[in-house]
C-alpha cells in the first residue's frame, strides 16, 4: 500500500511540472505598476497594464490598475479581470471601481 502511495505521489509530481512551467512572464507586453505616475494620470481613470486573449471566443484576461486619491495609500488599485473587454470610459465601472477603493481605505489599520 505504501509502494502506492509513493508512486501516486511521484507521479503527481512529475505530472504537476509542466504545470509550473506554463506560467507566462508578464514583462514581455505589460506595463509595469512602477511606470505608472499617478500625478500625471487623471483621478478616476483606468490604465490597462496587458491584455490576453482567452480561449473563450469575446473574452480577455486584462490587468489594470484604477487611479484615484481615495486608493490609500498608494493612489492606485490593481485589477486582475476575466471576462469580456472593459469599457475604460464606462460610468458603471467608474463608480464600482472607486466604491471598492474607498472600501478598502477603511480596512487598513490605523497605526
Amino acid at each position: 500500500m505504501i509502494r502506492k502511495i509513493g508512486f501516486v505521489g511521484v507521479l503527481m509530481a512529475i505530472l504537476y511540472l509542466p504545470l509550473a512551467a506554463y506560467g507566462q512572464d508578464d514583462s514581455r507586453n505589460a506595463k509595469s505598476v512602477e511606470d505608472i505616475n499617478t500625478a500625471d494620470i487623471a483621478d478616476n481613470s483606468i490604465v490597462v497594464l496587458s491584455q490576453e486573449e482567452t480561449v473563450i471566443p469575446g473574452y480577455v484576461h486584462e490587468k489594470y490598475a484604477f487611479v484615484s486619491a481615495a486608493c490609500f495609500p498608494t493612489g492606485l488599485q490593481l485589477i486582475d479581470y476575466y471576462g469580456p473587454p472593459i469599457d475604460r470610459n464606462d460610468p458603471n465601472l467608474l463608480v464600482r471601481e472607486a466604491a471598492m477603493c474607498s472600501d478598502r481605505s477603511f480596512d487598513t489599520p490605523d497605526d
